[in-house]
């Protein structure tokens, strides 16, 4: 006869294969919707470059 924390165990084991499947079925669609939305030219996560590079690098 199993006890509770057995069947504990088995939920946790198949919740956590059910996450693993959805995370990765779900990152797909992710990088592929990023990639097409990089093409089609939406911002990126790029620092802004500062106006005056050569002033900034002299200050100390």
């Amino acid at each position: 006869m199993m006890s509770m924390t057995d069947y504990a165990g088995i939920a946790g084991l198949i919740a956590a294969a059910a996450v693993a499947i959805w995370m990765l079925r779900n990152h797909r669609t992710v990088a592929t919707t990023a990639r097409n939305a990089r093409h089609r030219g939406s911002p990126t996560l790029r620092l802004p470059r500062p106006a005056h590079p050569e002033r900034a690098s002299s200050r100390r």
